[in-house]
């Protein structure tokens, strides 16, 4: 663990360039690459948990036409409290239960801001599939769990990924406030950089996690085409008549 007020393990006159392009700072054990890997497992692990959570729990009351209304306002409802402050409020917590400052406070915070986005994407997808598309395969003799699965949740695949994808990029751009509160991460350059004073450390942590953010995006709108069904992705790949 890190300590919050530790200094930089890079020079205080350092430059934005000579800090992103110089080797030496991104091999070693306190090295940017180590902090990038640090950032990304984290997030990962707060994506997989969120996505294991919200998709299927969304799959099936939009199957059923149930819970809209309860289930949206408690998820949605934990974007009202900045992830900041739930991790804040959760750390007094942790150390009391003697499990440090981290990774628990951050990733349950982290947490609750990917619901939201997965949730409501996966519950909109399945409730907007074309009822007719459900009714013809009823009638073929589908059963629910077939119906649920190899057409609504096919059908919405796109938009559920979408959701996927725009919580990873939260996460991994709000993840960087971890090191402001004992945590690693490239949230440290940030921190170090305002307290040093050095606005060419706090740019080059901001460039850092710009970067990283923008990549997440990018890979998981690559991802998004191969995880399509192969039927649904010759439909989407079909031009407009």
């Amino acid at each position: 663990m890190i300590d919050v007020l530790a200094p930089a393990a890079v020079p205080r006159d350092i430059g934005v360039f000579e800090f992103l392009f110089g080797a030496e700072y991104w091999t070693g054990e306190g090295g940017i690459l180590t902090s990038l890997w640090d950032t990304v497992t984290l997030s990962a692990a707060v994506v997989l948990a969120a996505s294991l959570i919200a998709v299927p729990l969304a799959l099936i009351l939009a199957h059923h036409g149930k819970g809209e209304l309860t289930v949206t306002w408690g998820v949605t409802a934990s974007r009202a409290v900045p992830t900041f402050a739930i991790a804040g409020l959760l750390v007094p917590i942790s150390l009391r239960n003697g499990w440090g400052f981290e990774p628990w406070p951050i990733f349950i915070a982290l947490l609750l801001l990917a619901l939201p986005p997965i949730y409501l994407n996966t519950y909109t997808a399945v409730r907007e599939v074309d009822p007719g598309a459900v009714d013809a395969a009823r009638a073929m003799g589908f059963s629910e769990r077939n119906v649920l699965f190899r057409v609504e949740m096919a059908l919405a695949t796109a938009v559920i990924f979408t959701g996927i994808r725009v919580a990873a990029v939260t996460v991994v751009a709000t993840e960087p406030i971890r090191a402001f509160l004992g945590g690693d991460g490239i949230g440290r350059y940030v921190r170090d950089g305002l307290g040093q004073n050095n606005d060419n450390l706090l740019l080059a942590g901001a460039i850092l996690v710009a970067a990283l953010a923008g990549l997440t995006g990018l890979v998981f709108s690559a991802a998004q085409r191969f995880a399509l069904p192969p039927g649904v992705r010759r439909l989407a790949a079909r031009p407009n008549r």
